[in-house]
C-alpha cells in the first residue's frame, strides 16, 4: 500500500513523538511504501484564497512551494494519514496550512451530497483517510468536534473509507501499541463511522457588565476587502452606535511580526468583547486563524482577564449556512478552554455571492436579512448578552435557491477561468502522473 503521512506536530511534543514513532514502527513492519512529510520542516505558505488553483492553472496551487508536492503525494496514495494535536477540537495550525492547499485536488463546480452543496471531484479516485489526534486529558466536547471535522473532510475529499483515532493522556506503551494497531486495522477493513453529532456549545450567561470596548479580528487573507471584514465592520458600526469604542485588526499581516503580535495581544487584553470574523476553509477555520487562537491560548494561560466576551462571524461559499458549524464549534471550545465567555455566533451561507467584500450599506437588497441579523446580534452584545438564536434565523434561508446558486456558481467559475485562458483546462488532473523527484 502507498501511504502519505502528514505530521502536524510541534518539535517538542512528547506525546506526539510517541504516537508518530509507534505508527512508523508498525507501518514499516508491514512494508508499506511510505512518504512522510514533517510539516513543520516543509516550506508551505498560507492559502491566499485567490482560487487560482481552479481558474488560472487548474489543479495546481499558484504558490510554488512544498504544497504542490504534498498535494501530488496525496492523490497518488492509497491511504492518507494525518497526525495532529487536538487543538480546540480541530487540527493544529501546522497541519491545517497543508490541508488548506488541498482544494487544488477538487474542482470548483458544485454537486449535492446528502442534501448539501459540495464541490465536485477532480480525480477519479482519492485515498482512504486516517486521522490520529492526541490530547493531554479527556475532553468530550473537543473529541466530538474532532470526529466531526474528520468526517466532513472525508466527505469533501471523497474518501471511500475513513477512521478517526484519539490518544489521550500518557498511555502505557502496550496500550498505545494496541490503539495504533486498532486504527490501522479499522482503516484496512475500510470501515466508515456514522456521521458524528456536534456538541451544543455552552453559551455563557450575560457578562457582569455591558462591554465598553469591542475588538474585531478579521481572519481573511483579503483583509479589509473581504466579506469577513464587510460583515464584521457592520457589526462594529452597530456597536459604536450603541456607545461602544471599537477597533478592527486584520490578522494576516501581523502573525509573522513579533511587535505587531504583541500589540494585538495587548488589544485583546483590554477589550471587553472580541469578535472573530472569518471565511470557511476546508470545513473549518483557516490555518492563520488557528495559529492566532493557539497564540491567544498560550498568552491567556498567564494573562487572562475574567469576564471578557468572545463571539464569531463565519461565512462560507456554499448556500447552506450549516457548513460553518464545525468552525464555530471550535471557536466555542477555544473560548471555554481559555476562560472567555462564549457569546455565540452568526453563520452565513453564500457569503461571497451575497456580499463579495462590499460594505453592507453599499450592497443591494439581498443583504437586508443579513443586516437585520447583525443588528439583532449587536443589540444583545452591546448589553453583554449572547447573540440570540433569532438573529441566526434571519439568514438561514439562502438568498437564492440552492439549485440556482450551484448553476450560477458553475457559470461564474467558467467566466473567471476564461479571463486567464484556462476555460478548456478546468478538468485537468496534473497529479495523476507521479511528479519527478
Amino acid at each position: 500500500m502507498k501511504i502519505t503521512l502528514l505530521d502536524g506536530s510541534t518539535a517538542h511534543d512528547a506525546l506526539g513523538q510517541r504516537v508518530r514513532d509507534e505508527l512508523l514502527r508498525q507501518l514499516n513492519a508491514q512494508h508499506h511504501a511510505l512518504e512522510l512529510f514533517t510539516l513543520r520542516e516543509n516550506k508551505i505558505g498560507n492559502c491566499a484564497g485567490d482560487f487560482f488553483c481552479w481558474v488560472r492553472r487548474p489543479g495546481v496551487c499558484n504558490t510554488d512551494d512544498d504544497n504542490r508536492t504534498i498535494a501530488a503525494a496525496i492523490i497518488q496514495a492509497d491511504l492518507l494519514i494525518y497526525l495532529t494535536p487536538i487543538t480546540f477540537g480541530g487540527y493544529s495550525a501546522t497541519l491545517k496550512k497543508a490541508v488548506d492547499h488541498q482544494i487544488q485536488n477538487i474542482a470548483p463546480f458544485f454537486t449535492t451530497l446528502n442534501g448539501e452543496t459540495h464541490h465536485t471531484r477532480r480525480y477519479e479516485r482519492y485515498p482512504d483517510f486516517l486521522v490520529i489526534g492526541w490530547q493531554s486529558a479527556p475532553n468530550p466536547a473537543a473529541e466530538n468536534i474532532f470526529k466531526h471535522l474528520v468526517w466532513r473532510n472525508s466527505l469533501n475529499f471523497y474518501a471511500q473509507a475513513a477512521h478517526c483515532e484519539m490518544v489521550t493522556g500518557n498511555p502505557a506503551d502496550e496500550n498505545l501499541t494496541a490503539q495504533i494497531e486498532s486504527a490501522l486495522r479499522a482503516i484496512s477493513r475500510r470501515q466508515t463511522a456514522p456521521a458524528p453529532v456536534l456538541p451544543s456549545p455552552n453559551v455563557s450567561p450575560a457578562q457582569a457588565s455591558a462591554p465598553r470596548r469591542a475588538l474585531l479580528l478579521v481572519g481573511s487573507p483579503r483583509g479589509r476587502k473581504s466579506t469577513s471584514h464587510a460583515i464584521g465592520a457592520y457589526l462594529m458600526e452597530q456597536l459604536a452606535a450603541r456607545g461602544l469604542e471599537t477597533e478592527t485588526v486584520p490578522i494576516y499581516p501581523l502573525l509573522n511580526n513579533p511587535q505587531k503580535m504583541e500589540s494585538l495581544l495587548e488589544q485583546v487584553d483590554s477589550a471587553d468583547l472580541t469578535v472573530l470574523a472569518f471565511p470557511l476553509y476546508v470545513d473549518t477555520l483557516p490555518a492563520p486563524v488557528i495559529l492566532l487562537l493557539e497564540r491567544l491560548a498560550a498568552h491567556r494561560s498567564t494573562h487572562s482577564t475574567p469576564g471578557q466576551g468572545f463571539a464569531a462571524l463565519a461565512n462560507c461559499g456554499f448556500p447552506e449556512w450549516r457548513h460553518n458549524a464545525n468552525a464555530l464549534a471550535i471557536c466555542a471550545e477555544f473560548a471555554t478552554e481559555t476562560g472567555l465567555q462564549w457569546l455565540g455566533s452568526l453563520a452565513l451561507g453564500a457569503g461571497e455571492g451575497m456580499v463579495h467584500g462590499t460594505p453592507l450599506n453599499e450592497a443591494g437588497g439581498q443583504v437586508i436579512p443579513l443586516k437585520k441579523a447583525i443588528e439583532r446580534a449587536a443589540e444583545s452584545l452591546a448589553q453583554g448578552q449572547p447573540i440570540p438564536a433569532e438573529a441566526q434565523k434571519f439568514i438561514e434561508k439562502p438568498f437564492i435557491p440552492a439549485w440556482l446558486y450551484r448553476l450560477m456558481g458553475g457559470l461564474g467559475w467558467k467566466q473567471q477561468a476564461k479571463r486567464w485562458g484556462a476555460q478548456n483546462d478546468m478538468a485537468r488532473q496534473p497529479y495523476s502522473v507521479e511528479m519527478p523527484k
